[in-house]
């Protein structure tokens, strides 16, 4: 859109996710809507929308430009403008105070084009009338900042020029970019395909929907690729690679590439199908591994950098945390990890190209990285094993109890197809492993039945090719103890 369109209009004609009363402050927000930034707090969360949401806080919006500075060193080009107390800004550590007296907008063709909150409109005035303006509201020590359009932001039309969207060229740090080609095919959907510099081209994944969402996954038809085999990890990982074995039959069909990206975890990977909007858990720490010691993710993210035992995304000269937690939408009391997932997938309602990007790179790490593989193993046992130690074993009791159990219990929390009590009431249907096996794997059956007949066909080719049925859980030790006991 054209800047000049949006004068005299209220907020009420940008965000449909009703966040439009007019004692708010709605000056980063309007900023936000017309970039189309869904970043930090956003009107979305706050008013459980589902519309498009924009970045509500003028702080957050500051620490993801890639670029900051006083505004006498911008070059008159197009940008995003800041105006606060020069005791609030930062530039060297690329932060804002947040405080009440800041404000933002949008400069181009010199102009800036902000929300008057006073009037409840979009106005436009001069630069320098725009710090005279807030020097006036403010007092103290007003100045002028300059911030560069963030990564895959809607850079608004100039007078006589078209819009295009802020690509993730935008950001030096992106790394080689594969190049995507699609296929239709029936049902209005389209199969991807990439190639990246010197690899021939290899398939990514199919155009889906899902409820209101758009999103990929692969066709069982079109599966291809390393994967997971109990044998390959059982040296290392000895009872652990059989768990591992059980649940991936069900979730990947052991494929390291495997992913998702349409429903409401946003994007969902690995041979495990690790999901994105977890804090502190699942995808969030094998990106942490792989950021921090896989060669070859390296070069294709350059961009993701673990600070202090974070991930976080650079953005030009400085870095931004992709692990803040907030409020999912609609359910205040389970965190979510938005700006991961927004840099995963930035629009559930769309497949679009930083998407495909994002997922063409990791199918092929995953197709060409042995590494890369093993990491997920590595955090697969991790994450599962912690589980079993730390939430199971205290649940149900499991000290003692057959790995067989043990992997069935796991299977079912993992894809969250039943609850504390119904796994309590399965254990206890029966004296046998076997009854309490065949009680666990009936758990979710009306809803997920191909998922159970799964995890029972698991099971006993685990057992039939001793993987499993071979040790208890030991809760002293937390670890899988043979049945005959300790060697030593």
């Amino acid at each position: 859109m054209k800047l000049s369109e949006a004068l005299g209009k209220t907020i009420g004609d940008f965000c449909g996710n009703r966040f439009t009363n007019s004692g708010d402050n709605h000056c980063a927000h309007f900023v936000c809507h017309v970039l189309e930034v869904d970043a930090g707090y956003t009107c979305k969360m706050h008013n459980n929308g589902s519309h498009p949401g924009a970045c509500l806080r003028v702080q957050e919006l500051f620490s993801i430009c890639p670029q900051v500075g006083n505004w006498k060193d911008n070059a008159n080009e197009m940008c995003i403008v800041f105006v606060t107390d020069k005791m609030n800004v930062d530039l060297d550590k690329h932060t804002m105070r947040n405080v009440p007296k800041k404000h933002v907008g949008i400069f181009s063709e010199g102009l800036v084009y902000h929300y008057s909150n006073t009037a409840d409109l979009v106005i436009s005035q001069r630069a320098k009338d725009f710090l005279a303006r807030f020097q006036g509201s403010y007092g103290g020590k007003q100045g002028l900042f300059f911030g560069t359009f963030p990564s895959g932001a809607t850079i608004p039309d100039l007078a006589n020029a078209v819009s295009v969207p802020a690509s993730v060229s935008v950001n030096g740090n992106q790394g080689m970019q594969p190049v995507i080609r699609p296929v239709p095919v029936s049902g209005g959907k389209k199969d991807y395909y990439a190639t990246l510099p010197g690899v021939n081209e290899f398939y990514v994944a199919r155009s889906t929907s899902y409820l209101s969402n758009e999103g990929l996954y692969q066709p069982s038809s079109k599966l291809e690729g390393p994967r997971y085999k109990i044998s390959d990890f059982t040296g290392r990982y000895e009872t652990v690679a059989g768990l591992l074995g059980v649940i991936a039959a069900g979730e990947s069909g052991g494929y390291f590439n495997r992913l998702n990206s349409y429903d409401r975890a946003a994007f969902t990977f690995g041979f495990l199908q690790l999901a994105a909007h977890t804090p502190k858990d699942n995808l969030i720490l094998l990106f942490r591994r792989l950021a921090a010691e896989n060669t070859a993710f390296q070069g294709l993210f350059p961009d993701l950098k673990v600070i202090d035992g974070v991930l976080h995304r650079l953005v030009g000269t400085h870095s931004v945390s992709l692990e803040k937690a907030y409020p999912r939408p609609g359910h205040p009391n389970e965190l979510n990890l938005k700006d991961f997932m927004s840099y995963l997938n930035p629009d559930l309602a769309k497949v679009d190209d930083l998407e495909l990007s994002v997922t063409a790179r990791m199918v092929h790490l995953a197709n060409m990285d042995e590494e890369a593989n093993a990491l997920q193993v590595k955090v697969a046992a991790d994450i599962t094993m912690g589980k079993l130690r730390d939430r199971y074993a205290h649940w149900y009791g499991l000290d003692g109890v057959s790995d067989l159990i043990c992997t069935a219990i796991a299977d079912i929390h993992h894809q969250g197809r039943g609850t504390k009590t119904q796994v309590k009431a399965a254990l206890a249907a029966g004296s046998t492993v076997q009854k309490k096996l065949d009680a666990l794997c009936k758990i979710g059956g009306e809803s997920y039945a191909s998922r159970c007949a799964t995890l029972k066909r698991a099971l006993a080719q685990a057992k039939a090719d001793g993987h499993l049925g071979i040790s208890v859980f030991d809760q002293g030790s937390g670890l899988f103890k043979p049945t005959e006991g300790w060697l030593e």
